[in-house]
């Protein structure tokens, strides 16, 4: 099985210096599985002018896999062959204690490394290391004024995953002066409780290609697959593929974690959330999940393709029998010729709407010759529908089935208020906003009184109900 991450990129350079590392580990009993010395290579190359390839670097990896063994090595590596001044945070005091200890262990256990420290501190939450030659690691819990006034080689940033801005902001300038500097950045997904933006904005980075100095690792489950397939397991802990740990670990985990912190912690899923303020709360929106939910009555379906027309995305809303409003994504597919007599062939005796927005492009397709008649609608019910998804939400009033594109949608919504800020529309750059803008539609449908009967083609099938 591979264990190759899900996602990297590195920019190119000499390897040599990584390969030093590799091997210091292991004549120091720092063994590395060649994952991690793929990894520990990657982070070290050199540019042609003798820097650092990447002046940031992020690996994201389950925890319990080995990222702490990789950290081991280079902070041995940059502390006794490059002379280097290394802080080492972490959110909380254990993790920056844990590796403390374990670099020490490695120092206490080889005499020629131990007669080259010179001062050192076991004071919980305050350990360092200091060498003869001035070199020196510490190891610390962040804060707001965590390393303000301090000026290092190497700052490490564990348990990334809870990084808050005003810890960024006293974090950030410690490497600005030296000419050889390296942040890195480690940690799992974040869940829902942790303060996770920072660590968000540098992984974005990583994949749009944003920043050519940034280098990038990562191995993370999809949003949304299969939590129980033992083959995801097995691809996102590469400890477990390796066979250095039981793959009963993770059966363990998953019947002792709760969902939601088995998808962080042991799958590394990153759950999408909103690119601006949050307006969907994820905890709230899966406490409206039902896998059984189906309308009944009051259907109504909402279309929606972007403007680049290469993809276009149908859903559906309509009451159930007890009350609430049932929403879903219907259909996707690429292109936006194919709706109108796949909605003509799809009618529902009962279907009361067809929305479609007045400025999208779905709106120019021909629906009389499919024999369709959709209800086209103008600024002002675009808002009132964006609202009433809102709404509906926020009232806990909506089931849906957890449809990984629907939830791509709404975690991710961002509100665009309108030139006359009586209101607001949803902002078709966040992602799964195509999905988003279709079930407002929908469930504006549902409840609209101006709303126009579609008609049925000859020959249609049933459907749009479960």
């Amino acid at each position: 099985m591979t264990t190759a991450p899900t996602f990297q990129a590195w920019p190119a350079g000499d390897e040599s210096t990584g390969q030093d590392c590799v091997d210091l580990a292991k004549a120091y009993g720092v063994p590395l599985d060649p994952w991690q010395a793929d990894l520990v290579r990657s982070v070290l190359r050199e540019d042609s002018a003798g820097g650092w390839s990447c002046t940031q670097a992020g690996i994201v990896i389950a925890r319990q896999n080995g990222k702490g063994q990789c950290l081991l090595a280079i902070e041995l590596f940059g502390l006794f062959m490059l002379d280097e001044s290394i802080l080492h945070t972490a959110h909380a005091v254990k993790t920056s204690s844990d590796a403390f200890r374990r670099l020490w262990r490695v120092i206490e256990d080889h005499p020629d490394l131990k007669a080259r420290v010179r001062r050192r501190s076991e004071m919980t939450g305050a350990e360092f290391v200091e060498l003869d030659s001035g070199a020196r690691v510490s190891f610390g819990t962040r804060s707001s004024s965590t390393g303000r006034g301090l000026s290092v080689d190497r700052l490490i940033i564990d348990e990334a995953e809870d990084f808050p801005s005003n810890e960024v902001g006293a974090l950030g300038p410690t490497t600005f002066a030296k000419p050889k500097s390296q942040t890195m950045y480690t940690g799992t997904a974040p869940s829902t409780m942790l303060d996770s933006e920072s660590f968000r904005a540098v992984r974005r980075a990583a994949h749009d290609g944003l920043n050519p100095r940034l280098g990038w690792a990562e191995w993370c489950a999809e949003w949304g697959a299969n939590i129980d397939d033992r083959d995801l397991w097995l691809r996102v802990n590469p400890a477990v593929a390796s066979g250095r740990v039981a793959l009963q670990k993770v059966v363990d985990d998953r019947a002792s974690l709760p969902i939601d912190q088995f998808r962080a912690e042991r799958l590394s899923m990153f759950a999408p959330i909103s690119s601006g303020a949050v307006v969907f709360d994820e905890d709230g929106w899966f406490d409206l999940k039902d896998p059984d939910s189906s309308p009944v009555k009051d259907l109504s379906i909402g279309i929606d393709a972007p403007p680049s027309r290469d993809s276009a995305t149908v859903c559906l809303a309509g009451r159930r029998s007890d009350g609430f409003l049932h929403i879903e994504l219907y259909e996707t597919s690429a292109g936006v010729l194919w709706l109108p007599k796949w909605v003509a062939e799809n009618l529902h005796p009962r279907l009361r709407a067809v929305v479609v927005d007045s400025r999208n492009p779905c709106a120019e397709l021909d629906w009389k010759e499919a024999g369709v008649r959709p209800t086209v609608v103008g600024t002002r019910d675009v808002i009132a529908a964006a609202g009433a998804l809102f709404d509906g939400v926020a009232d806990r009033g909506v089931r849906h089935r957890g449809q990984v594109e629907l939830t791509r949608g709404v975690l991710g919504a961002v509100q665009r208020t309108t030139a006359a800020g009586q209101g607001f529309m949803w902002d078709r750059k966040a992602p799964g906003s195509s999905t988003l803008i279709a079930v407002s539609l929908a469930v504006w449908g549902v409840n609209s009184s101006t709303v126009l009967r579609p008609r049925r083609s000859a020959g249609g099938r049933v459907g749009m109900v479960s």
